[in-house]
């Protein structure tokens, strides 16, 4: 549904970052490997996954598209 997000990171955590996108903010979930990329950037991009279930919509974020697409095929296996 999103394919990234590109803004100012306003609070990071090695598991969380919020994205000011012209004032809305987005809660994104980290791996450390985007922690490590991200930790010093005021802004920047992440290539975005949302995981929809029934009790939760969840977005996670990425600083690769190839750390990404191991994601979609790590939780794509039963």
């Amino acid at each position: 549904m999103y394919a990234y997000l590109e803004g100012k990171f306003t609070y990071k955590s090695p598991a969380l970052v919020y994205v000011d996108i012209n004032g809305v903010g987005y809660e994104v979930n980290i791996s450390l490997n985007t922690y490590t990329d991200i930790q010093s950037a005021e802004k920047g991009k992440l290539y975005t996954q949302l995981q929809v279930r029934e009790d939760a919509h969840i977005l996670y974020g990425f600083s690769t598209q190839q750390e990404k697409e191991m994601f979609v095929m790590l939780i794509s296996v039963s």
